[in-house]
């Protein structure tokens, strides 16, 4: 897998592009089905103890995730757009920030060589952003984003 992150200046987006040897439908069931999304979204040592998904505009989703320590936090949000393997926007609230809400858009497109994968999280201002960054935001992107690639590999 080829991964790149940028974050640029305006507007407050950390955007990552994925390079995915895999088909377009494989990726899309990986990234809109709970049990593979149980399987791959968390970083490294991270477990998610359930996941519900209702991948339809106006559809809620909630992940019960816990760190190595044991801990258990939740994310969760509504999806926006469902464009069947194209593209996903959701919002994106951590229970542990509550008043914060951001935006996730998903793109994806078929490659000659498998699948192009673009995650964009949209924060409201850079204040926000650079708190994510600071708390390990690409590394935890990197992490899920290298799991993922191991269950497509699994998927064949």
């Amino acid at each position: 897998m080829d991964i790149s992150f940028e974050a640029p200046a305006d507007p407050p987006v950390l955007v990552s592009t994925a390079r995915l040897a895999f088909p377009l439908p494989r990726v899309w069931t990986a990234v809109t089905e709970p049990l593979y999304v149980q399987q791959w979204w968390a970083p490294h040592g991270y477990v998610n103890r359930s996941v519900d998904m209702d991948v339809e505009p106006g559809g809620s989703w909630r992940v019960v995730q816990s760190d190595p320590e044991g801990n258990t936090f939740s994310f969760y949000g509504r999806y926006d757009r469902v464009e069947p393997q194209s593209q996903l926007t959701y919002t994106f609230i951590s229970e542990l920030f509550p008043d914060v809400l951001t935006w996730m858009r998903i793109d994806m497109g078929e490659t000659p060589a498998g699948t192009m994968l673009v995650t964009s999280h949209m924060f409201p201002d850079d204040y926000h952003r650079t708190g994510y960054l600071n708390l390990g935001g690409v590394a935890r992107m990197r992490e899920s984003a290298e799991r993922l690639e191991a269950l497509l590999r699994s998927m064949a």
